[in-house]
């Protein structure tokens, strides 16, 4: 799951340092480097919980611009569980998914 540059852009938007995003989301800075790194596969808790601390919904850290159409968070969860070659290609039907909504 590759959602680390927008954690990054939007921790930077706000002009917060690792630590700060950390402490607001109850994670390890060293965590927050890594998942902003993309060397961490998070949990959909991760994900809500970052999610929140930056003041975005979960969808729109994984691509989906707005409020997450139906099964964008149930499809993060079924990702958690499959290898990484898959992630992509599951996120790119996902995004699919969420433009046809509009």
């Amino acid at each position: 799951m590759r959602i680390g540059k927008e954690v990054r852009r939007r921790r930077q938007a706000l002009d917060w340092t690792l630590e700060e995003l950390g402490h607001r989301s109850g994670l390890s800075p060293r965590y927050i480097s890594s998942l902003e790194k993309d060397l961490r596969d998070p949990s959909l808790s991760t994900i809500e919980a970052v999610a929140h601390a930056l003041g975005a919904e979960p969808g729109e850290l994984l691509g989906v611009k707005g409020v997450a159409p139906p099964g964008v968070l149930e499809a993060a969860r079924l990702l958690h569980g499959l290898p990484r070659e898959a992630h992509e290609t599951v996120l790119r039907l996902v995004r699919l998914l969420g433009r046809r909504r509009r």
